[in-house]
């Protein structure tokens, strides 16, 4: 004969552990990879003292590496295709500014024609982009492309006041 037990009723809860579960893996996965995501192409950036400057919430960021490579964000550009790219990416800009990210042990001339290259584009600013000797990343000036003078904005870059 059967005989009915109450442990073997029907049972309405919903179990929400494996979603807490699942939801936990993936706040832990997006918390690892989130900042690889932010930094785009590996430069070691010059250390500068000074305050962070305010950073937009998507800033068109091009990048120069070691090996003189350049990115924009983080697809290399042959040199045959940068103009026309340049060109595009300025006309396509809202504010018409660009962040360089520079290596280091770049030379100063390599990174004073890629600014050249990005004015002649059409970039109303182009900043350059730094680490605070704390280790966060900054931007410490800006070069407008403007008609002023080279010795005059050299001195502004060498003094990191602002537009040039």
């Amino acid at each position: 004969m059967l005989e009915r037990h109450d442990d073997l009723d029907l049972m309405a809860d919903i179990n929400v552990t494996p979603f807490i579960d699942v939801m936990l893996v993936l706040l832990v996965i997006f918390m690892i990879t989130a900042p690889l995501m932010l930094g785009g192409v590996h430069v070691n950036l010059p250390k500068t003292g000074g305050d962070p400057m305010p950073r937009p919430e998507s800033p068109l960021i091009v990048s120069l590496d070691a090996e003189a490579k350049i990115f924009v964000d983080k697809e290399e550009v042959m040199e045959a295709d940068r103009p026309e790219l340049f060109h595009k990416l300025a006309q396509d800009s809202e504010s018409g500014e660009v962040y360089v990210r520079g290596d280091g042990e770049v030379k100063y001339a390599l990174m004073m024609e890629l600014m050249a290259e990005l004015g002649e584009a059409g970039f109303a600013r182009v900043t350059l982009v730094s680490e605070i000797k704390g280790g966060r990343q900054t931007s410490v000036s800006e070069a407008a492309a403007s008609q002023t003078s080279p010795a005059a904005e050299a001195a502004r870059l060498a003094n990191a006041v602002g537009p040039w």
